[in-house]
């Protein structure tokens, strides 16, 4: 290999980063580089495609190309101590990065290989501790330590378990290009807590009633109702299971967006074969 070429190349494709701050910007978007995202401290929401779940310190997250996401953090009343705080580490970078190894297979070839699964987006669960003291590594020296301490860390996490976020079928649903249906999903994703009629969203879309019906059904395999459903039962099974929060079924009802308690059972089972409460129990 090229090192002189590698040290060029990485120089624009490898950018590392560390986040800290209250909460982390509540923005749903997505990007032509890979996210590679180390929590390091707080508690929250990941929203990657049609994947809804919880982070928490140590947690690791690739995210692919091109795939929408979004890290909400939660209310400091359920972060207490010095959890108030999010911090993350985040590295950056694209596809020159990951070719630069594609001919190195016997040396390198788990980058591309790992980098491969990363189209659904990858969850790292419990990536162990030395997984945080590497990421603290890239924020120091040059860009060749910076490199050197994030191949360490992608060698690292090809051994450990994984869990794949977005679901292949919406993966091949979304175009990236179609800016239309981008800020429609977005629109959904930042308020389908709230109150969102077919009219509201067919009105913001610049649709009538029937022409969004049209549109959405025709872009998602979905029609708006079944898809908001969907995002809001995804919700509401991480809030079920979230350790760190004493919410009752109902309350978990209204923050998913649902205004009644009987439909939201009704939708519930009918998605997951079980009601909120047996979801909770297990």
């Amino acid at each position: 290999m090229d090192l002189h070429f590698l040290h060029k190349n990485l120089e624009t494709n490898l950018k590392v980063a560390l986040h800290r701050e209250k909460e982390f910007l509540k923005l749903w978007h997505y990007h032509p580089e890979y996210e590679l995202v180390y929590i390091s401290r707080g508690r929250g929401t990941i929203y990657a495609g049609d994947y809804i779940g919880p982070y928490q310190p140590g947690n690791v997250f690739l995210i692919g190309a091109h795939l929408p996401h979004m890290f909400e953090s939660s209310p400091a009343s359920l972060n207490p101590g010095d959890e108030e705080i999010s911090e993350a580490y985040v590295v950056h970078f694209g596809d020159p990065f990951i070719r630069s190894f594609s001919e190195n297979n016997v040396e390198f070839g788990y980058i591309p290989s790992l980098v491969k699964h990363a189209v659904t987006g990858l969850l790292f669960p419990d990536p162990g501790k030395k997984a945080f003291k590497i990421f603290q590594k890239t924020l120091k020296g040059g860009i060749q330590e910076s490199t050197l301490h994030f191949m360490r860390i992608l060698y690292h996490l090809q051994h450990k378990e994984k869990v794949h976020l977005a679901t292949p079928a919406w993966i091949d649903q979304f175009n990236s290009s179609d800016r239309k249906l981008n800020k429609i999903l977005q629109y959904i994703m930042l308020h389908f807590h709230e109150e969102l009629s077919l009219a509201d969203i067919a009105s913001y879309a610049g649709m009538n009633k029937t022409a969004f019906c049209r549109y959405f059904k025709a872009k998602t395999g979905k029609s708006f109702v079944s898809f908001l459903n969907d995002i809001r039962v995804g919700f509401a099974c991480k809030s079920l299971l979230d350790a760190h929060n004493s919410l009752t079924i109902s309350d978990v009802c209204y923050a998913s967006g649902f205004n009644s308690l009987s439909y939201f059972h009704r939708i519930f089972k009918r998605s997951k074969g079980v009601s909120p409460s047996e979801y909770r129990e297990g």
